[in-house]
């Protein structure tokens, strides 16, 4: 009896410690994809990779800018020089100095897709960041929902053990006057400690999505919160349009495109090897000698070149057949890579929509169930205390009030990832601007 008491007095604290730490600052579902869009490691890498592809895309990668190069020079000789009267040392110093420049005027073109391909690699760039910051804003979504769905189930499993704990009580008034039998008093001493350790657990869990949710958001894992229970659901989304939108904005599959555009400017850059090559050189220098008393013995000289070279390839092994045909391969994978992911969109958003829409139905038919589980335990407390149900009716009653209400948390959660999900495929969740 007394170890009853010591344990009621722990989980009265723990519950009302609970309560306390609910009243830390509330953190919406657009305050975490805000902190996620900032914060995020994934997402912080994601953007890193899009300014690498933003950068390489210029001219210069492409080689459409000119090449100048300075070039300079010292030399020293020491020679020895026999003559009538002995051995006589000459010492030279030789100093020379260029610039020059290069550009190429025509290569078949292949400069120009070479860009044009670098462009295309950048939008790539893009897609994947905006991809990897939809698939963050669904993973941070899903833990807070998580994190919700923990928090109002640890209320659920506090009001069940204070049934519980009244229960006990009651039990152990009624037997301290020999009101009750022995069976009746074990039973409700096995069910405050299946609560009780239903409580911790749920304790547990929703500490444990709290920190998986803080690492989500880059801050510190005890970081304490509370967060919105209030789900709202989008109005009107309808399949047809969402097979639309999604084949239009889908990052993942615009991915595909983008990689059937590039195989397409691999192909023109292999053609352009059978044109012919044009460049264009010039340069400016000069030349001086010196001996070792450090007269001149020439004047410097100085030079001006510019020339054109034209150049075109006869024969070099093949390669230029084998890099066509190796192109023009690799586009059709491309193409056929990109039938698929489309069917692959299609067949996901159809199955994500009926998945949406079979979670609100199962929502609205949970909401239904409550009230006459509600009704069912008021009815049933009322008799158990007037002596006519037996415990095991009213533990029965307790339960499935509490399965009712469960169920419609895990029905409304379940219904909003769904929803997200099915927006992220539609390419409706992440703005041009949040990338």
């Amino acid at each position: 009896m007394k170890q009853n008491k010591i344990l009621l007095s722990a989980l009265a604290l723990m519950i009302s410690i609970s309560h306390v730490s609910l009243a830390q600052e509330l953190l919406t579902l657009e305050n975490a994809i805000a902190i996620t869009l900032k914060e995020n490691h994934s997402v912080q890498v994601a953007r890193n990779n899009s300014e690498i592809s933003e950068n390489n895309a210029h001219l210069g990668g492409a080689g459409l800018l000119p090449r100048i190069d300075i070039i300079s020079s010292a030399n020293y000789s020491d020679n020895e020089v026999q003559t009538g009267f002995g051995a006589a040392t000459d010492s030279y110093t030789t100093t020379t100095a260029a610039i020059q420049a290069s550009y190429n005027l025509f290569d078949g073109f292949g400069s120009v897709y070479r860009y044009k391909k670098l462009n295309s690699l950048n939008e790539s760039g893009q897609l994947r960041a905006r991809n990897q910051i939809e698939l963050s804003i669904v993973e941070v979504s899903d833990v807070y929902f998580a994190v919700a769905e923990a928090s109002e189930n640890l209320k659920l499993n506090s009001e069940s053990l204070e049934i519980s704990r009244q229960r006990l009580e009651r039990a152990q008034n009624r037997s301290q006057y020999g009101q009750t039998n022995t069976i009746e008093l074990l039973s409700a001493e096995v069910d405050f400690n299946t609560d009780s350790v239903s409580y911790v657990n749920a304790q547990l869990a929703l500490d444990q999505a709290k920190r998986e949710l803080n690492v989500l958001l880059n801050r510190d894992v005890n970081t304490d919160f509370q967060v919105n229970f209030e789900v709202e659901f989008a109005q009107n989304l309808n399949l047809a349009n969402l097979q639309v939108n999604a084949a239009k904005n889908n990052a993942a599959y615009l991915l595909t495109t983008k990689n059937t555009q590039q195989s397409e400017f691999d192909l023109k850059i292999a053609n352009s090897a059978y044109l012919p090559q044009l460049d264009f050189q010039t340069s400016y220098g000069y030349n001086q000698t010196k001996d070792q008393w450090g007269m001149t013995l020439n004047d410097p000289n100085r030079n001006f070149t510019v020339g054109l070279n034209l150049s075109f390839n006869l024969f070099n092994g093949f390669q230029n057949s084998v890099n066509k045909q190796n192109a023009h391969i690799q586009l059709k994978n491309e193409r056929i890579l990109q039938d698929e992911a489309l069917l692959n969109l299609q067949s996901n958003v159809a199955n994500k929509y009926q998945a949406y829409q079979n979670s609100l139905f199962v929502l609205n038919v949970q909401q239904k169930n409550l009230e006459p589980a509600q009704l069912n335990f008021n009815r049933t407390k009322e008799l158990y205390e007037l002596g006519q149900v037996t415990t095991t009716q009213f533990r029965e009653a307790q339960l499935n009030l509490i399965l009712a209400k469960n169920n419609i948390l895990s029905a409304k959660y379940n219904a909003k990832i769904n929803e997200i999900q099915l927006l992220r495929l539609s390419g409706e969740l992440v703005t041009t601007n949040e990338i």
